[in-house]
């Protein structure tokens, strides 16, 4: 092998090494720009988590912000409905009612989409016990009406009877009954028959007035036991209704203070 190409090769070798240096140079940049995309990517997926982690954990409680205020809101519309009111405004007040009833079940509707479950079930709890106790006390006010109408009925029927008894004069004739001298000398025959005949009329209106009282009395002890009993179980209904607010929120607190997994 001469010098020339020996040269020659020694050149070619250059050139090589130049191009595979620079061929791994390049490959090393690719594999660099690789790994820092895909750290990018990673950082602006985590990133995008936590902001829809945070976005969620919002969300969910402002929905059960508004159930609270809404349900606050039936509790309370509840309570003004048993206080005596004009009619007009107890129908504004039970109009009232159903607007915030609407209101929780929505914003349990929103809770059950936005989860989590266990807060999603105690809001549907509630509300279908709420439900529950306002029907109920529907049907009650329904029935109180109604029984309002029948007493006063009954009290008219009591008021149309006036045995208007002549108590003194019956007294008197009683006192003389084993003295007929005396009788004769305090009454005529007339009189003694015109006050026996009177006495025995208002003697039928008095038994008529005494029955009509009678069922006067009885109908309002029944709507006194009926109502006694509905403030009991109202009283204990709103109780409740405290108690499961407190688990209501315990639950919310313990569910929704780590950043909430997302749904499905």
């Amino acid at each position: 092998m001469d010098e020339g190409t020996v040269a020659l090769i020694a050149a070619g070798s250059g050139v090589l090494g130049s191009i595979l240096g620079a061929a791994g140079t390049v490959w090393a940049t690719k594999a660099g720009a690789h790994k820092s995309a895909e750290a990018v990517r990673g950082q602006t997926q985590d990133q995008a988590a936590n902001e829809h982690a945070h976005w969620l954990r919002q969300q969910r409680l402002a929905a059960c912000e508004g159930f609270l205020d809404a349900w606050d809101e039936c509790t309370r519309m509840r309570k003004e409905l048993t206080r005596p009111t004009e009619e007009s405004q107890h129908n504004e007040l039970r109009a009232e009612l159903s607007r915030a009833a609407s209101r929780m079940l929505e914003r349990a509707k929103r809770i059950e989409i936005l989860g989590p479950d266990e807060v999603s079930q105690a809001a549907q709890s509630i509300s279908e016990a709420t439900l529950e106790n306002i029907e109920r006390e529907d049907k009650f006010g329904d029935y109180m009406k109604s029984a309002v109408v029948r007493v006063r009925e009954q009290a008219s029927r009591v008021q149309e009877v006036s045995p208007g008894l002549p108590f003194e004069q019956l007294n008197e004739v009683l006192r003389h009954a084993d003295d007929l001298q005396k009788l004769q000398e305090l009454y005529s025959i007339e009189e003694l028959e015109q006050f026996l005949g009177n006495t025995e009329h208002s003697m039928s209106e008095a038994e008529e007035w005494i029955c009509r009282a009678t069922a006067l009395g009885e109908l309002q002890e029944e709507v006194n036991d009926e109502s006694s009993r509905f403030l009991e179980g109202f009283k204990h209904n709103i109780q409740l209704a405290e108690e499961n607010r407190a688990v209501f929120v315990r639950t919310v607190r313990e569910s929704i203070a780590s950043p909430p997994a997302r749904n499905g």
